[in-house]
This record gives C-alpha cells, sequence and structure tokens, in this order.
C-alpha cells in the first residue's frame, strides 16, 4: 500500500513538472460564469498559452504554469466591452481637442484612453466617432493590440449630410450618395470595419451607406431620432435596413409627429423651461418617455416590436441620463438647479425609460453597453449597477456588458465569453455582484490578452 501511494505521488509530481512551462498562466478553484446561459461553473481551472484560453477543466491536479493564481472561488467573468465610445472626450473635446495626435505622443496618449476603461475591466471598446485627422495613429492601435491597453476599434469619423454650419471634428459631411460610397470605400480600404451613421444625415445618403457597407460586410451603427421630424427616425432607419442603434434615450424622441413633437415641446416647457442648456436636453430625452407611455404607448409597444422582430441592438449611455439627478458610485448630480418638483418628475421619467429597456431585453432586443462620455470604465460600472435595481438580473448584466457588445461589433468569436479558444480578457472578482449588485465597483482583479494587468 505505501509503495502504490509513493508511486502516485511520483506520478503527480512528473505530471506538475511536464506542465511547467506549457501554460502562461493557470488560474485554479475558480467559479466561471457562462454569460450567455446565466450558469456558474465551480471549481474550474484555467489554462491560458499565447494570450488565448487553451482549455477550462475541472480537475483537482494541479497543474504548473509559468504564472499559477488560485482564484479562491472567487468568481472570473469576460472582460466589458464599450460599444460607443469617443477619444475627444480623453483627449479634450471641441476647442481642446488637438487637430493632430503628435508622433511623440502616441504611447503616452494610448496609455491615456486605455487609462480610462481598462482599469475598471473594458477590455474592448469601440470608437463610434473621431477627427479623421488621428485615424492613422488610432487605425495602427486597432492592428496592433497589446496586454497593457483595451482593444480600441474604430469606425472613423461620424457621418453625416452636408450642412451650413461647420461641423463638429468628430462628424464628415456627405455632400450626396456619390460621395458617401466613396467615403464607405476609402473607409473599407483603410480597414475600418464599423460604420457611423449620425442623426444629422438624409435618407440618400444613409441609404448609400447603408448598402455599401452591408455589400463589403461592414457592420452600421447609428444615431439615430433626435428631437423632431427633420430628421431620420428610426422607423425610417429600420426599413432601410439598419439594425444597430445608439443611446436608448433616442427611442423616445423620434417617434412624434410633427403635430405631436410641438405638443411635448409645450409641455416640457411647462415643467422645465425652455432646453437652452445640455442638461435641460437630457432632460427632454427623460421627459419624452413619459409622454409617450401617456398619449402615445401603443407607437412605442409596436416599434419595439419591429425592432425585436428584426433582431436589434441597442447602446445604453444611461449613466450621462441618471447623473443629472441622481448620485452615483463616483458622481454626483449634474443639475443642481432642478426643483424638488422637477428632481421627482427626473425619477419618474427615468423609471419609465427603464421600464421600456426592460421591455425590450425582454423580447430579444440585444442591449449592449454604450458609455458615450468621460469617465468611461466608471461610467460602464455604474450603469451595470443601475440596472439592476430597475428589474435587471446580474446575469443579464453581465450578458449585456460582454456577449452582446461582442456579437454587435463582430467581434464574438473572439471575446465577449470565457470558453476554450477565446482571448484571455478576464475579470476576477474580489467580492461577487451576484451576491450584491453594490460588488461591480468592489476590487478585481483584469487579466488582458492572459496578463494581469497593473496600473
Amino acid at each position: 500500500m505505501k509503495f502504490t501511494f509513493s508511486l502516485l505521488l511520483l506520478t503527480l509530481a512528473l505530471f506538475a513538472r511536464s506542465q511547467s512551462g506549457k501554460y502562461d498562466l493557470v488560474i485554479s478553484h475558480a467559479r466561471v460564469l457562462a454569460v450567455r446561459s446565466g450558469e456558474i461553473l465551480n471549481d474550474q481551472t484555467l489554462l491560458i498559452k499565447d494570450g488565448k484560453i487553451v482549455d477550462i477543466i475541472n480537475s483537482r491536479k494541479k497543474i504548473v504554469g509559468n504564472k499559477n493564481m488560485d482564484a479562491n472561488g472567487r468568481l472570473v467573468t469576460p472582460g466589458f466591452i464599450d460599444t460607443h465610445i469617443h477619444p475627444t472626450d480623453v483627449f479634450g473635446d471641441y476647442e481642446n481637442a488637438p487637430e493632430f495626435l503628435a508622433q511623440d505622443s502616441l504611447e503616452y496618449l494610448r496609455h491615456k484612453l486605455s487609462n480610462a476603461y481598462l482599469p475598471y475591466g473594458t477590455t474592448t471598446a469601440l470608437i463610434l466617432g473621431q477627427p479623421e485627422k488621428w485615424l492613422t495613429p488610432i487605425l495602427d492601435w486597432q492592428k496592433h493590440p497589446a496586454p497593457q491597453y483595451t482593444d480600441f476599434y474604430t469606425s472613423g469619423a461620424a457621418l453625416i449630410s452636408d450642412e451650413e454650419r461647420t461641423p463638429y471634428i468628430g462628424h464628415v459631411e456627405l455632400e450626396n450618395p456619390e460621395k458617401a460610397r466613396a467615403k464607405i470605400l476609402e473607409y473599407y480600404r483603410l480597414g475600418i470595419k464599423h460604420i457611423k451613421l449620425y442623426y444629422r444625415i438624409r435618407k440618400p445618403e444613409a441609404e448609400a451607406v447603408l448598402k455599401i457597407a452591408d455589400s463589403l460586410g461592414m457592420i452600421t451603427y447609428g444615431h439615430i431620432g433626435d428631437f423632431g421630424t427633420r430628421h431620420l427616425h428610426i422607423g425610417q432607419a429600420l426599413k432601410m435596413g439598419l439594425i444597430n442603434y445608439e443611446h436608448l434615450v433616442t427611442l423616445g424622441t423620434g417617434i412624434l409627429t410633427e403635430k405631436e413633437y410641438r405638443q411635448f415641446e409645450t409641455e416640457f416647457a411647462s415643467n422645465y423651461g425652455t432646453a437652452d442648456t445640455e442638461s435641460k436636453v437630457l432632460e427632454m430625452f427623460m421627459e419624452a418617455f413619459s409622454y409617450i407611455d401617456q398619449h402615445e404607448k401603443h407607437k412605442m409597444e409596436a416599434l419595439i416590436d419591429s425592432l425585436a422582430i428584426r433582431h436589434a441592438t441597442f447602446s445604453t449611455t444611461i449613466q450621462r441620463m441618471y447623473e443629472q439627478f441622481q448620485p452615483t458610485y463616483f458622481t454626483q448630480p449634474a443639475d443642481k438647479l432642478l426643483t424638488e418638483v422637477q428632481l421627482k418628475r427626473c425619477k419618474e421619467n427615468f423609471a419609465v425609460l427603464m421600464k421600456y429597456a426592460k421591455l425590450m431585453n425582454d423580447k430579444g432586443i440585444k442591449l449592449r453597453i454604450g458609455t458615450d462620455g468621460i469617465n468611461g470604465g466608471k461610467a460602464l460600472i455604474s450603469e451595470l449597477i443601475m440596472m439592476t435595481g430597475y428589474g435587471f438580473s446580474v446575469a443579464d448584466v453581465f450578458k449585456i456588458a460582454t456577449y452582446n457588445g461582442a456579437e454587435a461589433i463582430g467581434i464574438a468569436g473572439t471575446v465577449g465569453t470565457v470558453e476554450k479558444g477565446k482571448q484571455a480578457d478576464l475579470i476576477i472578482w474580489d467580492k461577487s455582484p451576484f451576491e450584491n449588485p453594490a460588488n461591480f465597483s468592489a476590487t478585481r482583479t483584469i487579466i488582458k490578452s492572459g496578463v494581469e494587468y497593473k496600473d
């Protein structure tokens, strides 16, 4: 018996030695979240080599890698994916943005941009609009990812039709359908696979963009449906073939007729005054949901059904609304001039917005995180916390923040889940959000492309 036991120990030792160096990183005793099903798999060992998950096994055998991490029963999930960011939010917006990204500052700028996301678990992000003069270095970052940085994809500039005013630095004007087609071909040759339509684009140019982008296998996203009837609205864009939409709040204002919109404007003014500041504009977006819920509910439900049939996706961008009137784990209310009555109304309006967001999710519309603002990594975490306060399960929230985003960007074969063959972009949670959603903001370990992130 003693001989048999000694032989067993020797065999295990030889096995462990044979594995040493075979894997760059071994994470043992992990509770792994399967985000697509919401199931948690206990006591898993992740074997990682060359930035990828080679295998996930349930075994008591000790496997030695170049580096070993004992998860000690902690939750392991995929890294987060933010599907709507702008480097102008980090490098300086409008007058403060540099005309060019200077060659001798590129490493610093890449680190600065990544630092707004990666320390908080955002391992992948899609840039939906930036100055075209920044394209060369950002495309280089896209083509040459590295473990110490968030993986950035870019759509180039946001596309609009020509207009009288000087366009924003992150926009490009398309004067006619021919110019629209030429721009998409130019982007395609540069290696860009994602296209962004902005609501100030006319129907002919939008149709041209969608047609040629689809023929080239590119993915198009649209910030569609802003105030009034002057611009393309979501129902029109859906008939044209657009299925990826930006910002849940645009769902409200874009379905009103001109007569209905004027009535809504009057009601908003009676409650808030004129929409002459950014705060008032954001509050107007939220107010539209209560107006529609009271007067045009059937329209909203019909549009949601149409979006569900077409398997549409929608980015969130709810932190920017919520922080107007409520504190979050890292911000205080932005609008300090709200009266008690207006504050109560903001809370009610946001609750209606989230009611429809939950309905969209339940009907199969894929919500995905899109922070679209400064402090993107922190904002993402804040959005996850607030969603759980409005009826979303923690499992649903994780799926929205990972797999749904990967699918919408077209990279679900590479990231978005913890599976064999996927890139090892992982979060190891010190405290599980399943125990308390506030733990989304707790300390965590970030693994990017198989390497532990250290700030």
